[in-house]
């Protein structure tokens, strides 16, 4: 979870078409999720399924997501130890037995050149499709 500032200028990627309602320039967004990937609880999903029609939704899903837990009581746990960076800083967690769900480049937001190199990031890293349900929590 993090609040980083919002993004009032059109050239920029992640802008936020809706920047004026988080107030004056230089103003952050709430506490949201980020990174590659972010899990919730089936009562909340249930939650959001129900009320989708009324949930305001932002430019970015993990902004949505953030806004629709304020005033919710929901626990936010930060945990790391599923996702990896991608090739070859993922493949010591697969050799040690370590699953990686999730890959991320920093550089570009996600997993650079993604079309091509999807599939072999999902090989080296050890994330086949059984990965997420043998995973130890």
């Amino acid at each position: 979870m993090k609040s980083g500032p919002v993004l009032a200028q059109k050239s920029v990627k992640y802008h936020e078409p809706e920047y004026w309602k988080f107030g004056e320039d230089g103003n952050k967004y709430f506490r949201h999720a980020t990174g590659q990937i972010y899990a919730i609880s089936k009562d909340l999903a249930t939650y959001i399924s129900i009320n989708q029609h009324i949930l305001h939704k932002y430019a970015n899903e993990d902004v949505s997501l953030g806004s629709w837990l304020i005033g919710l009581e929901v626990e936010h746990i930060d945990e790391r130890n599923m996702c990896c960076g991608t090739p070859p800083d993922c493949e010591w967690k697969a050799q040690a037995g370590n699953v990686c769900i999730a890959s991320f480049d920093w550089s570009c937001s996600g997993i650079c050149k993604s079309v091509e190199k999807i599939k072999f990031v999902h090989e080296q890293c050890g994330e086949g499709e059984e990965a997420l349900w043998h995973a130890l929590l």
